[in-house]
Parts: structure tokens; sequence; C-alpha cells
């Protein structure tokens, strides 16, 4: 499945949610498994902005990013040009991710927010 990164986020936020609560055995693993799966996805995304920060933005003394006049980050010089091209590709990330659907049998005893509902839309694997 193809996330970007609002996706994997919502998807992440909605299974850890759920991650303490007791549930069927294979539903428990369906979680555990996709978690991890996205858990690793995102890890990839924060160095990769981790890497962006340290190659194009100005930090202080203390290792703080400087900030602009103007509430942004200052970019060293002569990275700008890159650094935008750079912002651009990780606002178009987007992970392959192997993710294991819900059957939403295993689902209809449990009691969810709208909120987490939303974020598990995805792999929720409605019934015909």
């Amino acid at each position: 499945m193809t996330l970007n990164f609002t996706q994997l986020q919502s998807l992440i936020d909605a299974l850890n949610s759920m991650k303490e609560e007791k549930m069927p055995f294979k539903l428990s693993l369906i979680v555990a498994k996709n978690l991890n799966n996205l858990n690793k996805e995102f890890d990839f995304y924060v160095e990769q902005e981790r890497n962006f920060a340290t190659t194009y933005l100005e930090f202080d003394e203390e290792g703080n990013p400087v900030m602009s006049g103007d509430n942004m980050y200052k970019i060293k010089e002569g990275k700008q040009q890159e650094c935008m091209e750079a912002r651009e590709a990780l606002n178009a990330f987007t992970c392959e991710c192997e993710l294991r659907k819900i059957p939403m049998a295993l689902l209809e005893d449990m009691e969810f927010t709208p909120t987490q509902l939303e974020g598990l839309e995805l792999i929720i694997e409605e019934e015909e």
C-alpha cells in the first residue's frame, strides 16, 4: 500500500491508540505487525527530516535552528534553491508499506472514536 506522510501518521496514531487495549489474538497480531512496518517508515522519514535540517538550516551554539525575522528557519547561505527543492521532495514523501487488512468482524465488539476509525479506514476490510 502506498501512503503519504499524513496517511502514515494517521495510521500510526490510530494503531497506537489501540495497542494497550485487550483484543482478540488475530486483531492484536495485525495491529502489532502493522505498527512495526509503519514505524520503520516513520523512522526513515524522521531521519530524512533530520538530514534536511543539518544540510540546509543554520543552528546556534546550543544546536537549535536559527529563526529569521519572518518566523521561518534561517537557511544556510547559498542553499536557498537547493533547500526549496529538497523540501518539495520531503513534502512529496510516499512509502510502500506491506499492511495487513483488518476484517470488520474483528472490530465489531470494540469501541472506537471517529478519529480512530478515520485513521484505520485504509486498513479496514469491509465485508460484502
